[in-house]
Parts: structure tokens; C-alpha cells; sequence
């Protein structure tokens, strides 16, 4: 089931970069702080958190507005193979039983070109991050000290990491397109969780 969940984020994200490739809707820049990417927008509340740690239990992670977990600065800042980005916009996708944003996928263009998802950060439960050792296919996961309660680098595929984080109002996970920004964005949203 984990495999299936797993490669239904990855199809998603190569969905959005295809749909924003070609004029798909996206919400507003986000301010240099950890405010709303959409400011004043109406969004989505979860239900008031469980003690199971489930995916409707969100609502104290972030603020309830995931895509406050990083800024723009901090986007623009990240080091990318491609050189320099220049921050587009946001997109979520939102838990089909619930309705609530649980995954924020932060797009960047380089020269100019097509809008592509940079980094993302995605709600998970404590069940998910228990599978840490599991999802990490290509190499053992890691423990990355320093951030939240517990986090762990995850390789996934060829090139593509992941931090799981235990942080201080529930679990999620930051991936992107070099394991030092991954980390480094890690940090910076932990202390928005």
C-alpha cells in the first residue's frame, strides 16, 4: 500500500509540472515570510487533530495553510543543478476524504522557461513515517540530527531525496532536487510546524 501512495505523489508531481507546462492553475507568489501563499484566500480547515496522528489531524501543522512551511527567499535560495530559479507559484493537492491541502508543491522556472515543481512539502502520519526504513530503496535512510523531534534523509530513486520530519505538531516531509537543500529547507519548515 506504501509503494502505491508513494508512486501516487511521484505521477502527481509530474502531472503538476505538465498541467503548469501548460497553463494549469496555480495560487499566488508567497511573501518573504512564512505567511500564506494566498493571502486572504479561503482554504480548506481539517478537522481538529486525533491522537492517531491520521491525515485529518493537520489542522495545527503550519498554521493549517501548508504551503506556509517555506517562502519564497527560501525557494529562490535553494541550490539547483539548473542554476539560478526564480519562484513561480504554488499548487496543492488536497486529501480526496477530508478536502484539506496536504501536500504544497513550490514551482520555479530557470531562464525564463516552463514552470517546474522545485520542492515540495507533504503531510504524512506517524504510520507513513514509520516506514522511513522501507521507502528508502537506494540507500538506508539516514537520521539527519537537529531537525524536529527525529528526521531521516530518504533516497527514493536515483538522485531524488527526501527528509522525513517528526516535528513538533505532526509529520511531513520535504523533497526536491538535491538531499543538501532538502535539509536545509527541512530546518526552515520545522520551525514552522
Amino acid at each position: 500500500m506504501f509503494a502505491a501512495k508513494h508512486l501516487a505523489v511521484i505521477l502527481a508531481l509530474a502531472a503538476t509540472v505538465i498541467v503548469v507546462g501548460c497553463g494549469g492553475g496555480a495560487s499566488a507568489a508567497p511573501s518573504g515570510t512564512a505567511s500564506s501563499v494566498a493571502p486572504g484566500s479561503p482554504s480548506a480547515t481539517p478537522p481538529a487533530a486525533d491522537s492517531s496522528g491520521s491525515p485529518a489531524s493537520t489542522s495545527a501543522q503550519f498554521g493549517g495553510d501548508i504551503c506556509s512551511a517555506l517562502t519564497k527567499a527560501e525557494i529562490e535560495g535553494a541550490s539547483y543543478t539548473q542554476g539560478k530559479a526564480v519562484f513561480s507559484s504554488t499548487d496543492t493537492q488536497t486529501d480526496a476524504d477530508t478536502g484539506a491541502p496536504v501536500v504544497c508543491q513550490y514551482l520555479v522556472t530557470f531562464d525564463g522557461g516552463v514552470a517546474v515543481v522545485a520542492h515540495s512539502v507533504s503531510l504524512m502520519d506517524a504510520a507513513e513515517f514509520a516506514t522511513h526504513d522501507d521507502a528508502s530503496i537506494m540507500e538506508p535512510a539516514e537520521a539527519v540530527p537537529g531537525i524536529g523531534t527525529e528526521a531521516y534523509l530518504v533516497a527514493n530513486a536515483p538522485g531524488l531525496y527526501e527528509v522525513w520530519v517528526n516535528g513538533p505538531n505532526g509529520y511531513f516531509k520535504v523533497s526536491g532536487q538535491s538531499k543538501e537543500s532538502d535539509i536545509a529547507l527541512a530546518k526552515a519548515a520545522v520551525g514552522r510546524n
